[in-house]
């Protein structure tokens, strides 16, 4: 514990681990690509539903050339996630095993019950949570509210 305050410590941890997480997000995953993908792939599914009726070889090689295509389409879509996942993961995995290092049997009180799951797959409400439930919830928020900045930044900059 450095600051003194574990509430603060995971909380700048989890905004880094955020702001990591969506610079690697930005580098490997081309989010107009993707959307682009993904119209041509409602497209191509919309066809296919359209030849699945018709029983003519023409109709059956043109579902097939569109079913080609999209798989296509995914694998290109899939590249750029797989990327950011293998370079996050030991990133993570670092990060995690230092915080279970440091705040293993932490318990942190929280000023409102907040749900929790625990190993046994019970439920419980309750204001006492460890490391890493305070670090899931500060992560959500955290990230929730810069992804909500940085598309108010993309849109004043795409209105420019």
């Amino acid at each position: 514990m450095f600051l003194g305050n574990v509430m603060l410590e995971i909380a700048l941890v989890s905004l880094v681990m955020v702001g990591v997480s969506q610079v690697m997000q930005r580098k490997f995953i081309d989010k107009k690509m993707m959307k682009e993908n993904q119209d041509k792939m409602k497209e191509h599914q919309v066809k296919i539903k359209e030849l699945a009726g018709k029983e003519d070889g023409k109709s059956k090689a043109e579902a097939e050339r569109r079913q080609q295509e999209m798989l296509e389409l995914m694998n290109k879509t899939m590249s750029g996630t797989m990327k950011h996942m293998l370079f996050s993961f030991p990133v993570f995995i670092g990060v995690f095993w230092g915080l279970s290092y440091l705040f293993s049997g932490v318990l942190i009180e929280m000023p409102f019950a907040v749900p929790i799951i625990h190993r046994n797959f019970s439920f419980e409400i309750t204001t006492t949570i460890s490391w890493l439930w305070w670090y899931i919830y500060s992560s959500f928020a955290i990230s929730m509210a810069l992804n909500v900045l940085l598309k108010v930044l993309e849109r004043r900059g795409a209105k420019k």
